[in-house]
């Protein structure tokens, strides 16, 4: 009886603590994106955007994403990471061919999705349920 106690116990426990790990992972990943993607929309969105700056901050941000979506894909389903890589390839895109109107539309629809993908992971009755 207190075998099967203990073990119970420490399967809850390990379960709350690679929720919080891996929670604590999306969220400082999804910043960083975040933040990445809000540096190219504001070299859009000036008066006189700079495209070579705008592509260049585009291809580091792609690069972040390829970079942190390894560790993302163990525990976040692929069609996800997949919606959000399709996004951000299309803000690079649409970047080398100086259409800032849709570069900025999938800038926005990456953050949107990004959010979704925190707002999905967290520990929540929501999500439980």
């Amino acid at each position: 009886m207190h075998k099967e106690l203990i073990i119970s116990i420490v399967i809850v426990i390990s379960i709350f603590a690679l929720n919080y790990i891996t929670q604590n992972y999306t969220d400082k990943t999804v910043i960083e994106v975040k933040e990445y993607l809000e540096k190219v929309k504001e070299e859009l969105i000036k008066e006189e955007p700079n495209f070579k700056e705008a592509i260049i901050k585009a291809d580091k941000a792609f690069e972040k994403w390829e970079e942190l979506d390894d560790k993302l894909a163990l525990y976040i389903e692929h069609d996800e990471i997949e919606k959000v890589t399709t996004a951000i390839t299309s803000t690079v895109s649409f970047t080398k061919m100086k259409d800032e109107g849709q570069a900025v539309d999938s800038i926005d629809r990456c953050k949107y999705l990004l959010d979704h993908i925190d707002e999905r992971e967290k520990f929540a009755l929501d999500n439980i349920f």
